[in-house]
């Protein structure tokens, strides 16, 4: 679902936890509400799971992937240093300090 946030960021997406299935039993209406109020219930085999407006990841929780794709091209960002030194291909991930 999509809520409007505020001027600055018109649109936050309420994100459902990947490993979360069933059938959305209740939405709550248009209001103003707290990040931690439950704005979704999903029902799975008699259990309900609230959504709320924020998500808790854990840190060291990869995120699930079928199968990680090799990297073909090079991302390029036309910064001479940059593309030498830290090279990183398009998609991948990488932190320059």
């Amino acid at each position: 679902g999509v809520i409007y946030e505020n001027g600055l960021f018109k649109q936050h997406f309420v994100m459902v936890h990947p490993n979360t299935s069933g059938r959305v039993k209740k939405i709550l209406p248009a209001g103003k509400y707290v990040i931690e109020t439950d704005v979704i219930e999903i029902e799975e085999g008699g259990k309900v799971t609230g959504v709320q407006m924020f998500q808790r990841w854990p840190v060291r929780e990869a995120r699930p992937v079928v199968e990680k794709l090799q990297g073909c091209t090079a991302l390029l960002t036309c910064e001479r240093v940059i593309d030498a030194l830290f090279p990183v291909t398009q998609g991948g991930t990488a932190a320059v300090p």
